[in-house]
């Protein structure tokens, strides 16, 4: 039962919705064919970690100890609104300066994607229903690869199928761990593929 408990939560550190947008870069710059330089890709993933990964982080940590926040789980669905409203405004600042729509149009509907699914998940923590995070960040990443995949008819079958597989466990790993009901993470899937698939029309 430890082992099980035990590999319930690494897969809640792998399936973060924290690593999702670098992912989702990853997949846009590597798997299909572009013709940028690497240091502009180097220096574009960069600035994508910085502002998605380091930043949340350092703000996580500042929450806690200046008792903001009771735990790096936003446990509570009151402490999620300021980490929400926090990132959102990364994400803004990401798609007004570092990934433009006529440069990145791929990559700028996706932090849209991914910047809408933060306003719905505000939304959801101002009725006090703390949706899954994990299960919005996986479903989304999914809706972007199978996105790509049709766009730029490369066959990405086996990611799409691995990252369906990982959607399904982590949301279980979720549900055992007790963190979210069944609800919560059906409403994250929801969440993390409605604005993806909406965003289609301008880019696939």
């Amino acid at each position: 039962m430890r082992a099980v408990e035990q590999f319930s939560k690494f897969l809640s550190i792998l399936g973060h919705p924290l690593w999702m947008p670098i992912a989702g870069c990853l997949f846009y710059f590597y798997a299909i064919p572009n013709y940028l330089d690497q240091q502009i890709i180097t220096a574009k993933l960069m600035a994508v970690s910085i502002l998605t990964i380091f930043l949340p982080i350092v703000f996580l940590f500042i929450a806690k100890n200046l008792k903001l926040i009771k735990d790096y789980n936003l446990s509570d669905v009151k402490e999620r609104r300021f980490f929400l409203m926090f990132f959102i405004l990364l994400v803004l600042i990401l798609l007004n300066n570092i990934l433009d729509v006529y440069n990145y149009r791929t990559l700028f509907y996706f932090f849209s994607g991914i910047l809408f699914s933060g306003v719905v998940s505000l939304l959801f923590s101002m009725f006090r229903m703390k949706i899954s995070l994990h299960a919005l960040g996986i479903s989304g990443l999914l809706c972007f690869i199978v996105g790509l995949s049709l766009s730029f008819q490369e066959p990405l079958v086996f990611s799409i199928t691995l990252f369906a597989l990982f959607l399904g466990l982590v949301s279980s790993s979720r549900l055992f761990q007790r963190a979210h009901t069944l609800p919560e993470v059906f409403l994250g899937i929801v969440a993390g593929c409605i604005p993806q698939l909406y965003f289609f029309s301008y880019w696939v």
